[in-house]
């Protein structure tokens, strides 16, 4: 089995009046950690886009069904990227 994870950069602006502009979408964002804030974001992004994609299909080990499926749940609900 193949398994693409696909993640995606957005560039956008905000005016003085807090308008939002896309600026572009890119394919191959860079994942650079280069300031305290990104340090945080960035592993968080990856875990979080690990835990969508890939444990549905291969689920963490846990004993108990309905464990897995509420894990699944939470971390789709609770995701913030």
């Amino acid at each position: 089995m193949i398994l693409f994870i696909k993640i995606y950069g957005l560039d956008f602006m905000i005016d003085d009046n807090f308008k939002v502009f896309l600026i572009e979408i890119n394919t191959n964002p860079d994942i650079t950690i280069c300031c305290p804030v990104l340090s945080k974001i960035i592993p968080n992004m990856l875990e979080n886009s690990f835990k969508i994609a890939i444990d549905p299909i291969f689920p963490p080990p846990y004993s108990n069904h309905s464990r897995r499926c509420n894990f699944i749940t939470n971390a789709i609900e609770n995701n913030k990227y």
